[in-house]
């Protein structure tokens, strides 16, 4: 059955079911028939037993005996003849009533009498006629009777003859009937299906705005509609981000491509000194490099929307990586006059990539530091959380920069996408950035969220991630917490007793 269709298999499952039940039908119905008439004719049997027993009590009554009782049952057998055979006889063999039909005598032999069961009718076949006999004994007054009645049962087995072949003639057309039916209702059910892969097969990367027809009815069909909606729903802003993605690449990569092309054909255009050729070669760097940091910024991103891991995973101590990021920014803080100030916990161990972790701090700090305007502040916590048995480690970004707007908070994390604000106050950047840090916590599976900072001032970035067990216990001179402060003059690194800013 794997190469029929689902039309044909549902057909034969169908039929697999119908057929079965059509001929235990048949036969029910044949032995409900053939039971109902055997009891229509015991019925008959058990009312003349009845109805003879009666009389020889009324006989007994009234005191008749002997040819008086003989005579008196053979009137009451007269005047009661039917199509029930009928023979009485006393305990001493005297015959009241006997039938004259031919075969009555091999019907009552003692080897048949002795084969009936009292009140229990049976069926006997004689001289090729069938017939329904049962026999009963009882007293009338103080005497002891046993009686025989028979009917033929001709008739009934001529109405059940006819009733098998009615029922072996329908029972094919009623199954033929049912295999159209199942073939055409099968048809019917699939019919939705059929359009939907219609609908399916005419969708296009051009068209994915179609939607297939939803049925009306709360079943799987709906369901499987309603899932290939949402599919491609899904396709639609995948294929909405890839283009727009692609368009704003090649934007962002026009400009610099355009201006090494520029700077190169201005150089080449006639004879220079050798410092102008310097500073054609120093511009067409600068846009190199710029153009090599947005195409690795790409790649990342491809590589995370392919599902391949950045380097190794293992225990990577936040606290240290904080720190000597740190490091690296306090002299871009300190020409800008911002204060710098990096407070980070005894070593928390979180699992994943080094490098990743690195380039997430380097990302938040780079907005933070862009961002803020000079005398400003910002404010680098590395910390532990123990929530229900939940460790976690937090680590936040606070500046005292121009911040982000509401309404833009949940879209900053989109790719290419800048703030008003952050477009006013500079037009460097891709907008790739906290893309790529929301790519890098969501492959830790972590979390970032981003509110108003102080007094709400500027940003406050907060990144949640899961802490690798209970991570490595290290004390430093003054506790626990390591502080480590920047002041806006670039002074250098304190240690855990350097002073606040």
């Amino acid at each position: 059955m794997t190469g029929w269709s689902i039309r044909t298999r549902l057909t034969v499952w169908y039929l697999a079911v119908i057929v079965p039940a059509t001929i235990a039908l048949a036969i029910g119905s044949w032995w409900l028939a053939r039971r109902s008439l055997n009891d229509e004719v015991d019925r008959t049997l058990a009312a003349r037993l009845d109805g003879t027993r009666e009389f020889l009590e009324s006989m007994a009554r009234e005191g008749l005996h002997g040819g008086e009782m003989k005579e008196e049952f053979g009137e009451y057998v007269e005047l009661s003849r039917g199509a029930v055979l009928l023979e009485v006889t006393d305990a001493a063999g005297t015959v009241l009533s006997r039938p004259t039909f031919p075969g009555w005598a091999a019907l009552t032999d003692e080897a048949s009498l002795a084969a009936i069961p009292s009140t229990a009718p049976v069926d006997r076949v004689e001289s090729g006629e069938p017939f329904r006999v049962a026999r009963a004994a009882f007293h009338a007054g103080a005497a002891e009777y046993r009686a025989v009645v028979a009917t033929s049962t001709r008739a009934s087995h001529d109405a059940l003859r006819r009733f098998a072949w009615l029922l072996g003639g329908l029972a094919p057309a009623v199954l033929l009937i049912a295999g159209f039916g199942g073939y055409w209702i099968a048809g019917r059910a699939l019919a939705p299906v059929d359009r939907m892969t219609r609908t399916v097969q005419e969708t296009t990367l051009r068209s994915l705005e179609r939607r297939l027809e939803v049925p009306a009815a709360d079943d799987e069909l709906r369901r499987l509609a309603v899932t290939f909606n949402e599919m491609l729903a899904r396709m639609q802003v995948g294929v909405a981000d890839l283009t727009r993605l692609t368009a704003e690449a090649s934007h962002e990569l026009r400009t610099p491509v355009s201006l090494v092309r520029t700077t190169a054909e201005i150089a080449l255009s006639r004879p220079r000194p050798a410092d102008e050729y310097r500073q054609a070669l120093k511009d067409v760097l600068a846009h190199a490099e710029h153009m090599s940091a947005l195409v690795g910024d790409l790649l990342l991103l491809a590589r995370a929307d392919a599902g391949v891991e950045a380097g190794e995973s293992g225990p990577v101590d936040l606290s240290e990586v904080a720190r000597d990021v740190g490091e690296e920014f306090h002299l871009a803080a300190a020409r800008r006059s911002l204060g710098f100030v990096v407070s980070a916990d005894a070593a928390i161990d979180v699992r994943g990539d080094a490098g990743s972790f690195r380039r997430l701090l380097v990302i938040l700090l780079e907005n933070a530091v862009a961002y803020t305007p000079p005398g400003g502040n910002i404010d680098v916590r590395v910390s532990r959380s123990d929530v229900a048995g939940t460790r976690t480690a937090v680590v936040e970004v606070i500046d005292t920069g121009i911040g982000i707007e509401p309404d833009e908070r949940a879209r900053v994390f989109d790719r290419f996408y800048r703030g008003a604000a952050a477009r006013a106050q500079t037009a460097d950047g891709s907008g790739l950035g906290l893309s790529i840090a929301r790519t890098i916590v969501e492959r830790a599976r972590g979390t970032i969220e981003i509110d108003a900072g102080p007094g709400g001032r500027g940003c406050h970035v907060r990144v949640r991630l899961p802490a690798d067990g209970e991570g490595r216990e290290v004390e430093h001179a003054s506790g626990r917490t390591h502080r480590v402060d920047f002041d806006r003059v670039g002074a250098g690194v304190g240690g855990p007793d350097a002073p606040g800013h």
